[in-house]
């Protein structure tokens, strides 16, 4: 069985389309009754502030090292030092998703209580 980390790992190399179909697709499986979600919902967050963590990115200066030290990586030149500033970098890559994810499956899960109580 993969890990979560092989998980994103791949889910990463994916075009961005496909990200996020893929996103859309397991938050609608992660609504399923049968199925417990492992994805936990933030609490105490205003619609407001779960949009703006749904579409937060990755610092831009954090974005452009990460792409060149990929790109380095795809090459087989990669520095001394530098795989570990790559694989933090993934890291918080990861973190950001992971945030984003949980973010609008927490409004998902808000809309879909409001359109039950309506």
């Amino acid at each position: 069985m993969l890990s979560p980390s092989d998980v994103l790992a791949a889910a990463r190399r994916l075009p961005r389309k496909a990200q996020t179909e893929l996103a859309e697709a397991l938050l609608c499986e992660s609504d399923a009754p049968s199925e417990p979600s492992s994805l936990e919902p933030l609490h105490g967050m205003s619609a407001m502030e779960l949009r703006a963590l749904a579409n937060a990115i990755l610092a831009p200066g954090h974005q452009r090292r990460l792409k060149a030290l990929l790109r380095k990586n795809r090459e087989g030149s990669l520095r001394e030092g530098e795989q570990t500033e790559l694989d933090a970098l993934l890291e918080e890559s990861d973190r950001v998703a992971l945030l984003k994810a949980r973010a609008a499956y927490t409004l998902a899960r808000s809309d879909a209580s409001n359109a039950r109580a309506a």
